[in-house]
């Protein structure tokens, strides 16, 4: 059944609060702070760098009150900004050593043994690397064979010079 609202729609009433307490802001969050002259939106580098500038302005103008509360509001910027790099730098070092734990156990994890009546393969991603290996191992081989035979061929080249007599050689 539905619902009825009796031609009233819902009114917001002012912005939506945000907890930034939680984690879930980042460098790039814009913020709204409400000053005390006027309102201020931006990141949290940003508002540093505005009350800071708006601090020494109200020092350069013998307003000392004002430059106070303009300070507190850029320490205040300025510590959140640290928090901000903290809470970044942690989830960092936490998917890099997510990422370490499972290299680490793929690369733990014991090869596949493949019986010839059994109708078990090994894993896809293996199956690809012995492929590549195998199309990898002859052309080496073959470069080898190949070098091989042209040292050998000189070497002959050089013996067959040397056991000529000189006066055929000259």
């Amino acid at each position: 059944m539905r619902q009825q609202n009796n031609g009233r729609r819902r009114q917001s009433r002012g912005p939506v609060r945000r907890s930034y307490g939680t984690g879930n802001i980042n460098k790039n969050s814009v913020i709204d702070s409400a000053g005390p002259d006027s309102r201020q939106r931006g990141t949290a580098v940003q508002l540093h760098e505005k009350y800071s500038s708006l601090a020494s302005d109200a020092t350069a103008s013998d307003d000392r009150i004002l430059a106070e509360s303009y300070r507190q509001f850029s320490d205040h910027y300025y510590r959140l900004n640290k928090e901000i790099e903290l809470i970044s730098e942690a989830r960092e070092s936490r998917v890099n050593a997510e990422k370490e734990v499972n290299e680490n156990k793929t690369n733990n994890l014991p090869e596949p043994t493949v019986d010839q009546n059994s109708t078990n393969r090994p894993p896809r991603r293996q199956r690809g690397f012995q492929a590549r290996e195998k199309e990898l191992s002859p052309k080496d081989q073959n470069v080898e064979l190949k070098v091989e035979e042209n040292n050998i061929k000189q070497v002959e080249n050089n013996n067959k010079t040397n056991d000529l007599p000189e006066s055929i050689v000259d």
